[in-house]
């Protein structure tokens, strides 16, 4: 899992999990608290009541004879004494059966629900669903000095309210859920993205360390591992300019007795006309000489400091230069060259032409006789592209992986400086430089080169 997608999921269930804790406490909260006054209401109510009842109209109500024109006067007298907050009022008998029943509502009819257990002492009932009339709570007591009970209902509004507080805490945990993605979401971009510039900066670092340094201009632990890149990055450097200032000054040691060798060679060869035989091992030392001057040669182009005079160049004329001074090896081995394409780019003639170079002797050291080697020059909105194919015996891929590197060679005479010289001129043009290849299918190299660069 990446690290973004863990951010966003620890912020966000983090918010939630907070706003659960708060809100279902807060729920049950107000739910006890709206229970407890509507009960206490009731309570007051009905000890009220039964306190005011006529027990005159009750006694004989609880007898086995039928008494209507008690009962109504009863029923009258519960609704003289109903409170504007009680909706119903009824006599039970200890049996349950309704001796008197007045309601401010037209058809609500109702059972006494509870059965109080002690005299003096009411009852309040759960929240009771009946039709038309919502939620309702009832209250039940012993009346005294007699077998039956006095019960009321009473409106239990506190539960739809508690409903919709419901509903509102469920809303607000959806909005911070929304919230907390939202707010994960942007510390993920704070936390990740300075982390892709650090790692995209590596992966620069990594073709070429002559890319620009970059710095995000942070004063936090990330600023702190941002500083200590640019530190390494110019330490490389440092060290790459200094071992190539070695190399150089090595292989600049080594061309001056080279080239007096090989002026001495020329008089002795000239001296030594009528000797066939050591005139033929005079030629052999100066040819040696010559390849010698050559690697030497090579090392300083790879170990000189990138110093280049930029100007519009063709591309298709440095390829066409570079394969002219092949063209002797090309017709020799039966080799077709062709090329197609054409485009004018910024940077040094000769930089540009030893870059052709070096790709047409890899890939005419690479191809048998009558093969052939194609360069295709592309272009798009912001690149060209270039394209060195041969016929060629191929490679296999962890030998693709190594053939950037100085001085790695799988040939006998090679001394692995062409395509590392390649890949440092194509860093300094700030492009890109990759390989296909498979063994017996030949190679391509594509180069990708931005217009402004």
């Amino acid at each position: 899992m990446k690290l973004r997608l863990k951010i966003f999921l620890a912020i966000t269930g983090l918010i939630v999990a907070a706003m659960t804790f708060l809100s279902v406490p807060l729920y049950w909260y107000a739910r006890g608290a709206l229970e407890d006054e509507v009960d206490r209401n009731l309570r007051l109510r009905i000890v009220l009541m039964v306190e005011q009842l006529d027990l005159q109209l009750v006694g004989p109500l609880t007898g086995p004879a039928e008494l209507p024109a008690l009962r109504m006067a009863l029923e009258d007298h519960l609704m003289d004494l109903c409170h504007p907050d009680v909706m119903a009022a009824g006599v039970y008998s200890s049996g349950g059966k309704k001796l008197a029943f007045y309601s401010r509502q037209e058809g609500f009819e109702s059972t006494n629900p509870l059965d109080p257990s002690s005299r003096g002492e009411p009852l309040v009932s759960a929240g009771i669903k009946t039709p038309g009339s919502g939620t309702l709570k009832a209250a039940a007591i012993r009346i005294r000095t007699t077998e039956a009970e006095l019960v009321i209902w009473g409106g239990a509004e506190y539960l739809s309210d508690v409903d919709q507080l419901a509903g509102s805490l469920l809303w607000i945990l959806l909005l911070s859920l929304v919230a907390g993605a939202g707010l994960a979401y942007i510390f993920s971009l704070a936390l990740i993205r300075p982390m892709d510039h650090l790692a995209g900066y590596t992966d620069r670092i990594k073709r070429s360390i002559y890319t620009p340094p970059v710095d995000l201009g942070r004063q936090d632990e990330i600023g702190s591992l941002n500083q200590a890149l640019i530190e390494m990055h110019s330490e490389i450097r440092h060290n790459e300019q200094r071992n190539k200032q070695l190399l150089a000054g090595i292989a600049h040691e080594i061309k001056n007795p080279l080239g007096g060798i090989e002026i001495y060679s020329g008089l002795l060869e000239e001296e030594l006309e009528s000797n066939d035989e050591q005139r033929d091992y005079l030629r052999r030392i100066i040819t040696e000489v010559q390849n010698l001057k050559r690697i030497v040669l090579d090392y300083l182009d790879f170990a000189r400091p990138p110093k280049s005079d930029i100007k519009p160049q063709k591309i298709e004329t440095a390829v066409a230069d570079a394969a002219r001074l092949l063209q002797p090896e090309f017709d020799q081995r039966s080799i077709e060259f062709d090329i197609s394409g054409s485009g004018t780019i910024a940077a040094d003639e000769s930089k540009l032409r030893r870059l052709a170079l070096n790709l047409l002797k890899n890939s005419l050291e690479a191809v048998e006789s009558a093969g052939k080697i194609t360069v295709v020059i592309e272009e798009d909105n912001t690149n060209f592209i270039i394209k060195f194919t041969d016929t060629g015996s191929g490679m296999e891929t962890d030998l693709q992986r190594r053939i950037f590197d100085p001085h790695f060679t799988t040939r006998d005479k090679g001394y692995g400086l062409g395509l590392p010289l390649v890949k440092k001129i194509v860093d300094e043009m700030n492009g890109t430089i990759v390989v296909e290849s498979a063994p017996g299918q030949g190679s391509e190299f594509q180069l990708t080169l931005p217009k402004n660069q």
